[in-house]
């Protein structure tokens, strides 16, 4: 079971405000949907919050709570509300402060944060406001001595250092308590005053949260749980004006203010992942949006039954800037099985959206792909290269399409004609319900015969089970059936349906179970619990020793017919 997770944020209008609800539509894009967020807003504020940016915070589903803020600090130092902030009570197992010009840019896990009896923090990117001796004092303070241990800081790493860490993240153990029942909330707040106290300390505006920190990690009993660079990565300071790429590797990005998002070329990704969650790019025009149900995203399958057919009106897609999806495979040889496969996602998406990776440059792939985009791939290369190659061309086209399948010749995303009427409408109407997964599970189905040769079979082919449908940067290993994302979802409805050209016997003497629908609901629910991380650190489904075999729904022989004959049913 996932540790629970609340992330928090200070909401003081009007700037930082406006940057939460960027922040707030990040963690909805990239967390998992029982995560709790809270916005506090200090006291003196709280009624100064105008409308619009309130509204986006309902809607994003967090909560928004009034932060006490007089009498803790003399003279008054508003960086001291994250301390404050870290005081209020919270209900979850983990709890993660972020600053408010922050922005999660890629899928994270509370593991990937969180750890017991640990604070997680990111070394700062550089102490040029004082030398180390300065934590003699600091540490002094307490008849404490300075650690031992010493830190390479993100930026200047010209010395080893002193621990000292960037207070725009601090994750924090909730059920950590000292000998004496104290959370460390409260031990940082009590470190912070005292230091504040001893006018002897200098640069204690702006630095104290920073001074506090690890010396409360230590006085709490606790250590620090040194976290990557990716988690709290600035772009102010020897940074500003340098572009940041697109394949960076950045899950939480610190960027300051606009006009340095700007400079590193990323105030879109901002506004996409706003108008991907309420849909619009502005928040003062939410108002002018309606209010949509929210899909959840990962696979509830008592929800499964009671899902009503969609509004037949046009949808957009997530973002509209973007094309619907991008088809992408890697070329066999059998230039037949490529024919059939471009011929059937092409009618869906447009045969400009099928990218088609060729080893060895064959030119009959390149004649059977016609209308496609054909990628050469030297002679030589290994599988693993090439399935590398796959996972930078899925990435890239992220950026130009709002879902990217990788699948094989032989592969064919598919939904129940019940539930819609093909691949391209179901996905419009994964929109039209809200947020979508960043990366998706579709059920493999091997069918065990042609589509022509009588009743349809399929053989849930455990072994084959992929994450292969991505909104985002993905990596892949065994042979595709292995991520680098742990939070895919199962999908409620779609299926990948493997071809086997073989005209034998469409069955065998094996019990065969015949669904009223495709969507299978207690096999999905086994197949998401049945998720596991491999040696190398990817996430893939175990076999979960369901091979059964299934007799499809009559329905479906119009859409398998289609695909055998190179078309797609309507």
């Amino acid at each position: 079971m996932m540790p629970s997770l609340t992330l928090y944020f200070i909401i003081q209008p009007p700037q930082y405000l406006y940057m939460a609800c960027h922040l707030a539509a990040s963690i909805r894009t990239h967390f998992p949907p029982e995560v709790e967020v809270i916005g506090y807003c200090p006291a003196p504020y709280h009624d100064q919050m105008d409308k619009a940016p309130l509204e986006v915070l309902r809607r994003l589903r967090v909560r928004v709570e009034r932060l006490e803020t007089d009498g803790f600090f003399d003279p008054d130092y508003p960086h001291g509300n994250k301390l404050i902030a870290l005081l209020a009570p919270k209900s979850t197992d983990y709890a993660a402060f972020l600053d408010s010009d922050m922005a999660f840019l890629r899928p994270c896990t509370v593991e990937e944060l969180a750890a017991p009896g640990q604070v997680g923090m990111v070394p700062a990117t550089s102490m040029r406001w004082a030398d180390q001796s300065i934590w003699d004092d600091i540490y002094g303070v307490f008849d404490m001595p300075v650690p031992s241990e010493r830190i390479t800081m993100t930026r200047d790493q010209r010395l080893d250092v002193v621990p000292y860490f960037n207070a725009g993240l601090i994750v924090t153990d909730e059920n950590f308590r000292t000998p004496d029942g104290k959370r460390f909330a409260e031990v940082l707040m009590e470190t912070a005053q005292t230091i504040d106290r001893h006018s002897f300390i200098p640069h204690k505006r702006p630095y104290l949260d920073q001074m506090a920190l690890p010396v409360a990690t230590l006085r709490a009993g606790m250590t620090w749980n040194i976290l990557h660079e990716r988690y709290n990565y600035s772009i102010g300071g020897i940074l500003r004006g340098k572009k940041l790429p697109h394949d960076a590797d950045v899950t939480l990005l610190h960027y300051r203010n606009r006009d340095v998002l700007g400079d590193a070329g990323r105030k879109k990704d901002l506004d996409r992942m706003l108008n991907q969650q309420i849909g619009t790019r502005l928040v003062r025009w939410v108002f002018d949006v309606p209010e949509e149900l929210a899909l959840p995203l990962h696979y509830q399958p008592e929800e499964a039954a009671s899902i009503t057919a969609p509004d037949p009106s046009p949808i957009a897609v997530p973002d509209p800037s973007k094309a619907p999806m991008a088809v992408v495979t890697v070329a066999d040889g059998d230039v037949a099985k490529l024919g059939r496969w471009r011929r059937y996602y092409g009618a869906v998406f447009g045969e400009s959206s099928l990218y088609i990776l060729n080893p060895g440059n064959d030119p009959d792939v390149a004649k059977a792909a016609e209308g496609a985009n054909l990628i050469p791939v030297p002679e030589g290369i290994s599988e693993a290269a090439i399935l590398a190659s796959v996972c930078s061309f899925a990435s890239g086209l992220t950026l130009y399409f709002n879902w990217v399948a990788c699948v094989a010749v032989d592969e064919f995303l598919v939904v129940d004609p019940l539930r819609a009427k093909d691949l391209g409408d179901y996905l419009s109407q994964l929109t039209a319900r809200g947020r979508v997964p960043a990366v998706s599970m579709p059920l493999t189905l091997h069918l065990t015969a042609l589509p022509d040769q009588g009743p349809l079979y399929v053989r849930l082919d455990e072994d084959h089970q992929k994450a292969c449908i991505t909104r985002g940067r993905i990596a892949f290993t065994d042979a595709g059936k292995a991520c680098n994302v742990k939070g895919f979802a199962v999908d409620p409805h779609l299926c990948l349906i493997r071809f086997c050209d073989a005209k034998g016997a469409a069955a065998s003497d094996d019990p065969v179970t015949a669904p009223e629908t495709m969507d299978l609901p207690e096999v999905r629910k086994a197949l998401a619990a049945a998720k596991v991380e491999t040696d190398d650190g990817f996430w893939r489904v175990a076999a979960t020793g369901q091979g059964r075999l299934y007799r499809l729904p009559a329905r479906m022989r119009d859409v398998l017919l289609g695909i055998q004959a190179g078309k797609t049913a309507t």
